[in-house]
């Protein structure tokens, strides 16, 4: 049996990447969980084509192509899906689109798996080889047990950022609604034995963890962190602000070696994160959060989302002064982004406020609704603006000369130059 395992990537959003970008990505856990998940009894031939950095084969045929996509590719994976169709193979989709839009999904695909891939993946597999696949799989959620380490030897070598990636919990109780998390995993964190197993077997010094809310289960947390201080490790992940406000958790994170986290800041009005349920943010705690982080010497990823109905032009235009004001060490700007199948598209879509349902441009990068208090071409012209003011040398050695030790300085301005770089792509791969 020949299987290729692959996550597909629209032309135009590949256009304006280069080596220097490809360098500022982590390796995609997809593509290895998904080869863990093949029984070995099956004794596959397994190849994995991440389109980022890797071509597809059009000359190997596969028995199967287990095709995983996001939104903004769904138009890639349909046309890929129909040309390996017609060579015929047996085609499978899964991931967020998927699982947001299953009928729609299903049109294009001989099967379909719903959710998380843990259970319903080798399921299907025993059941195609046996020649009775079914045409939708569905696991409500993952269990700890259902969990495999990612086949990392298969993906490249070359391309991507050489830090690993490892998840200690999938899943995330908040229901923002402007996120899709919670659609694919409910919090259940893996054995804390099974995680540290697994870092040891990558002979690395640092990691990053890709939960999407490293602290969420407290006590969970502080034994995890117990024992990654006995590995002397660098690590990173994400975390909320209220999780910031809790000096004895940051505490113990710095002596594990945590070096910064990312934190869903994503706006600075109460009401406009009220209005996509995200309450547990409080702004006026964010100053206060994020100088616990800095009397700890931890970095500080902070993640707006602009477009939310409580933004005007006039608070947005001074977004850029008041992250400063906070002490962020750098900022991830996007633009809100209803994710179809979503509370908030179909919020919007009652409205009469989407504005296209090319699939394409749902990556972040582009106005695909009506904003509530300025035109689309308005808030597309300050997002542009922010990603560009805040990266400006001057502000950039300015927050670097804000952090303590010379090596957070090097911390700091490395990852300001590399966002700045990413600033300046959004802004290239728009005009392509």
């Amino acid at each position: 049996m020949k299987i290729l395992l692959l996550l597909p990537w629209e032309k135009d959003y590949k256009a304006y990447r280069d080596k220097f970008s490809a360098m500022l990505s982590y390796a995609p856990l997809t593509l290895a969980t998904l080869a863990a998940l093949i029984p070995l009894e099956l004794n596959a031939e397994i190849d994995v084509c991440d389109e980022m950095t890797q071509t597809i084969n059009y000359d190997k045929h596969y028995d199967i192509v287990a095709i995983s996509f996001v939104t903004s590719s769904s138009t890639r994976a349909y046309k890929l899906a129909k040309y390996f169709k017609e060579t015929g193979s047996y085609i499978l989709f899964g991931g967020y689109h998927t699982t947001l839009l299953p009928e729609e999904a299903a049109k294009h695909a001989d099967t379909i798996v719903v959710g998380p891939a843990e259970k319903s993946f080798p399921q299907f597999l025993a059941d195609y080889a046996n020649g009775n696949a079914k045409t939708k799989y569905e696991t409500p959620c993952a269990m700890a047990e259902d969990y495999k380490i990612p086949r990392r030897d298969l993906l490249p070598k070359r391309g991507y950022v050489k830090t690993p990636c490892v998840i200690a919990n999938p899943g995330c109780p908040n229901k923002c609604e402007f996120c899709a998390i919670q659609k694919m995993n409910s919090p259940n964190p893996r054995p804390i034995a099974d995680v540290i197993n697994e870092i040891k077997s990558l002979n690395t010094k640092s990691v990053i963890f890709f939960d999407p809310n490293f602290f969420q289960n407290r006590q969970y947390t502080l034994e995890l962190m117990g024992e990654l201080k006995k590995m002397k490790l660098r690590w990173a992940s994400t975390m909320t602000v209220k999780t910031a406000l809790d000096a004895e958790l940051v505490s113990e994170a710095q002596k594990s070696g945590c070096i910064g986290c990312t934190m869903g800041i994503e706006s600075l009005s109460r009401d406009s994160l009220l209005s996509v349920k995200k309450g547990f943010n409080d702004p006026k705690q964010y100053k206060q959060a994020i100088d616990v982080m800095k009397d700890y010497n931890l970095s500080i990823n902070g993640c707006f989302v602009l477009g939310l109905d409580s933004d005007t032009k006039e608070s947005l235009s001074t977004l850029v002064e008041q992250a400063d004001y906070l002490g962020i060490t750098v900022a991830r700007f996007a633009l809100l982004t209803p994710n179809p199948g979503s509370d908030l598209f179909k919020k919007l879509e009652e409205e009469g406020r989407i504005l296209t349902k090319d699939w394409s441009k749902y990556n972040y990068d582009h106005v695909v609704f009506q904003p509530k208090n300025m035109t689309p071409n308005e808030l597309m012209e300050i997002y542009l603006k922010t990603w560009k003011d805040f990266y400006k040398l001057g502000r950039i050695f300015g927050r670097v000369k804000q952090t303590s030790s010379l090596g957070t300085k090097m911390i700091a301005l490395g990852m300001n130059l590399g966002f700045k770089y990413v600033g300046n792509t959004v802004k290239r791969g728009l005009q392509c």
